[in-house]
């Protein structure tokens, strides 16, 4: 193994992470959905939910190709409904900066431990993350702004940080 015990640990935790936010992002969508929210649900189900199994496997092949074994830990169910657009929005932006946050302390340990291939791939990660951060942001501002139901209608008028080409 080319990394660091402690890498190694946060690489696997991180690993974790994208997994739950998938189940995040798929309850949240669900959540939408349920409140006739369609084209929201949409948005949020096929380009940030669907976006998380994949940050899972960009971190397991770095891992695989620094001689490590990723290991698979199990995730949380998230069952919770939402009052507002407002709050499902803050829960997304809450779980991607937790992912960010969880990064940066990924490139502080890795640069002290001289994991330097880790801490690379690890700032080059936070540049993959910063966009879904931003976006959530934006869609917090539009549902502050915007009734639900007009937000529904126009969510790709507020959408301009994510790709939409999957």
């Amino acid at each position: 193994m080319r990394m660091s015990k402690e890498s190694y640990d946060r690489l696997n935790a991180l690993t974790a992470m994208c997994f739950n936010a998938n189940a995040v992002f798929d309850n949240l969508a669900y959540a939408l959905d349920y409140h006739y929210y369609a084209n929201i649900s949409k948005v949020v189900h096929l380009h940030v939910a669907h976006i998380m199994p994949e940050w899972a496997d960009i971190i397991t092949d770095k891992m695989i190709q620094l001689s490590a074994r990723p290991v698979r830990q199990p995730i949380g169910g998230y069952d919770t409904d939402f009052e507002s657009l407002h709050d499902v929005f803050v829960t997304m932006l809450m779980t991607l900066t937790g992912l960010r946050e969880t990064t940066r302390s990924l490139i502080e340990s890795a640069d002290l431990d001289g994991d330097d291939e880790v801490r690379i791939f690890a700032e080059e990660f936070l540049m993959i993350i910063s966009p879904y951060i931003k976006q959530a942001e934006e869609w917090v501002n539009a549902s502050d702004v915007l009734s639900a139901q007009d937000f529904n209608i126009h969510v790709l008028d507020y959408t301009h940080f994510i790709p939409l080409d999957n």
